[in-house]
Order: C-alpha cells, then structure tokens, then sequence
C-alpha cells in the first residue's frame, strides 16, 4: 500500500513534527541541529508519553489514540484549532456508508444555485462536481457537472492556463481535501482518487506529503478569462445541512469593479457563444468523471 494513504495519522505526525522549530514551541537553546523539526523524543517527552509509544504512532503501528493522547500531542506539537481537529478525526475517523458515497442533492440546494446570477455548483468532499448552474462552466470548463475539480488541477492544461497564482490554488485544492477525506483512506473512491493523482502528478505527490490542511478556498482567487479577460473572484464554500457531505460552492466579484462588470458580461453571453470558453475542444480523458 502506498505511503501516500496507508498511514494518514502517521504522515501527519511525521510531516507536522519536521516542519515545526524548536523554538516555535518553546524548546530554546538547543543548538544547531542536522535536519530540521523536532525529536521524537521531544515531543513524547512535551506530550507526556513514551518515545517508543509515539514512535509505533508514527511507524503506523497505533492507528486509534486516545482523544486524550490527541490532545497532548496537538499541544506538544504546537497545532493550530484547525490541524487539531483534523488530527483527533485522523485518529477516529468518521468512515462513510457504501450508500453514502452519492449523497442526493436536496432540491432546495438545486433550486438556489439555479436561481443565483453568479457561478455556483454542488460537490462532494472529493471534489466531483455534481450540480452547476448555468454560468459556471462559462467561468470555468472544470466546473461541469461530472468534473472532478481537483484531478482537472493537476492533469488539464486548460485549468493551469486560467489560474493566475496556479500553485496557490493547487497547495489550496490538496489543503482542502486532505481535510475533507480525514482518516478514512479505506472506502474505495478516496483510495482511487489520491492513487491516480500521486500516480499522474510530481506536483501533487509533494504537496500531499505536506499533511496541510485548510477549510476553505484562499481568497481572492487571480483568473486569465479567455473571453471576458482578467478576473478577481472570490470563492465561498457552503456546506449542506441535509448532507453533510455536500457544499454549494459560489464564485462571486467584488462590487463596483472590472471583475463585476465581467462576470456580468459572461451571465449575458450567448449560450453559443460562451460554449468555446466551457470547452475549449474535449477535455482530457480522466477516470474520475462521475454521473449526478
């Protein structure tokens, strides 16, 4: 099994242990040091455990600590709310039904995006676009139902051309669904997906072996529009109440500025007209296509 997802409770440990200085978590007058991060032994020490303890944690050899040994260990790591949550879910994670994989979008949800004069979609954790509006593949082809949005990242040209800080928003993308997916790398579309993209991409392997986490999109989000020209957008991702598993996600402009008025222009094009821009020719073959 691949170190990528056989162990996400260890790599994040490894990877947040490397990455943090001595001095960031109150550790001083150390001296130089061979490579960088902290011992192992510093930080069981800091959580009040065994180094042979949390050496087995980091080997994957203990899988399920404790919320309490959790704790310590966010502490003695210097984790942020957000890492620290993500780590008690690493430890217990919450793992999806097989009749959960294809949550039904509530019609209500479908009713709101149609009904918004921006670009808006429905998606999963794993980021396949299951509903859009009509504007969204106008701002994007990666935003068509049926797209996985983070495979369209790393593998169609067509995505690295429209995003002007490209390797924020791919850090961002792999940030978002490290959190996402949590500790439960057993159901088979995870698995798949993380396989194939660390399969087909250099550039994703190394920022999924960074164990980041993040929430949201990163804002604003720099675009090169093949047709309206430059925009500045911003991105909001809404979870769903009725399924937890879904977010609406809505792109939106500042009021009063160029991006405004372009968005605008891009919801009055012709449907023909716009088509050019939504497909820019076939998109890549990718095995993570999915049917709404």
């Amino acid at each position: 099994m691949s170190s990528y997802y056989a162990s996400p409770l260890a790599q994040f440990l490894r990877q947040q242990r490397a990455r943090r200085r001595p001095e960031e978590v109150g550790l001083l007058g150390v001296g130089p040091r061979r490579v960088p991060g902290l011992r192992r032994e510093e930080v069981a020490a800091r959580a009040n455990i065994s180094v042979e303890y949390y050496s087995r944690l980091e080997q994957g050899r203990v899988r399920t600590p404790s919320p309490a040994v959790c704790e310590a260990l966010a502490r003695a790591l210097g984790l942020d709310p957000l890492e620290t949550r993500h780590l008690l879910e690493l430890a217990n994670p919450t793992r999806l039904r097989a009749d959960e994989s294809n949550s039904c979008i509530p019609e209500g949800s479908r009713l709101l995006i149609d009904g918004l004069a921006v670009p808006a979609i429905i998606q999963n954790r794993y980021t396949d676009v299951l509903a859009a509006n009509r504007l969204a593949p106008r701002l994007s082809p990666n935003l068509r139902v049926g797209e996985n949005r983070i495979w369209a990242i790393f593998t169609d040209p067509r995505s690295r051309a429209l995003f002007v800080d490209w390797d924020r928003a791919a850090a961002n993308c792999v940030a978002q669904l490290r959190l996402s997916i949590g500790g439960d790398m057993t159901a088979e579309r995870p698995r798949r997906l993380i396989r194939e993209l660390t399969d087909s991409s250099e550039h994703f392997r190394e920022l999924w072996s960074r164990a980041e986490v993040q929430p949201a999109p990163k804002n604003p989000i720099r675009m090169r529009h093949p047709v309206v020209g430059p925009l500045e957008v911003f991105s909001e991702k809404l979870h769903i109440a009725a399924a937890w598993d879904l977010a609406v996600v809505v792109f939106h402009a500042r009021p009063g500025t160029s991006s405004f008025a372009a968005l605008e222009r891009l919801a009055e094009a012709d449907d023909e007209d716009s088509s050019e821009l939504a497909t820019g020719g076939d998109p890549p073959k990718s095995a993570h296509r999915v049917v709404a």
